[in-house]
């Protein structure tokens, strides 16, 4: 009888965590959104960067509008992004955007497209993260099969030693994600009084830091989620 209760409890305390954690999945920045305030940020400094950063990366919430500082003095080449507010920061890598020309009938030899290029030697098996990524303009015809977006490129794996510099293309990656859509995934909610941990179903594909849906098992409640680790997730709540 006793068990049974606490058994009650427990479960109505799983479901209570997941029904907020919709509002408050809501409240997180995401890599897209720091994207769209660094680039009009960007315009108005004059200067042609993009940030390479996952749009389902997901960040802590701010509730005005962010900063965007150079980490070294005249190189941007990696961004300060703060929030002044909730009084937090993180560093993000950038590069200059694609000049990409698709005219039918008047490309050439010499345009230049902007292309994924590892900046560090990696070995085989190994996932790549932004760490290991640049991105610099080529001529387009040493470029076929190349990456141009870092969503194209990270979590994938190595099939090989891959050497600094090489031009990144498909037949050096395989796809790995931490959580693949329909994977069963254990949701863990825990705080320092007490851990709970339940069952749902991921509904996109997805690496660790990503921000995806799933769907509880028991009550069929779809609600988002952090990834955690390899097939674990833990649901939004303040932090």
């Amino acid at each position: 009888m006793i068990l049974s209760w606490i058994k009650n409890i427990i479960l109505l305390l799983i479901l209570n965590i997941l029904a907020s954690s919709a509002s408050l999945a809501s409240d997180r920045l995401t890599g897209q959104h720091i994207k769209e305030q660094a680039t009009k940020y960007f315009l108005q400094q004059g200067l042609k960067l993009s940030l390479l950063v996952s749009d389902k990366r997901t960040f802590f919430p701010c509730s005005v509008p962010l900063d965007f500082r150079q980490r070294h003095d005249n190189d941007w080449s990696t961004v300060q992004v703060s929030c002044s507010i909730e009084n937090w920061e993180t560093f993000i890598r950038s590069a200059s955007p694609s000049v990409e020309i698709f005219s039918s009938g008047s490309a050439t030899d010499n345009d230049i497209l902007t292309v994924a290029i590892l900046m560090k030697n990696i070995s085989k098996g190994q996932v790549i993260s932004e760490e290991h990524l640049g991105f610099e303009g080529r001529p387009e015809r040493q470029i076929h099969g190349a990456y141009h977006k870092l969503s194209e490129v990270l979590g994938r794996k190595a099939k090989s030693n891959i050497a600094a510099g090489t031009i990144l293309k498909a037949r050096h990656l395989d796809t790995v994600y931490s959580v693949d859509k329909n994977d069963s995934v254990l949701v863990i909610a825990a705080n320092k009084a007490i851990t709970i941990t339940t069952s749902a179903i991921a509904l996109e594909n997805g690496q660790v830091g990503d921000m995806i849906p799933v769907k509880n098992l028991k009550s069929e409640k779809v609600f988002k989620v952090i990834i955690t680790g390899k097939k674990k997730v833990a649901p939004i709540t303040n932090m």
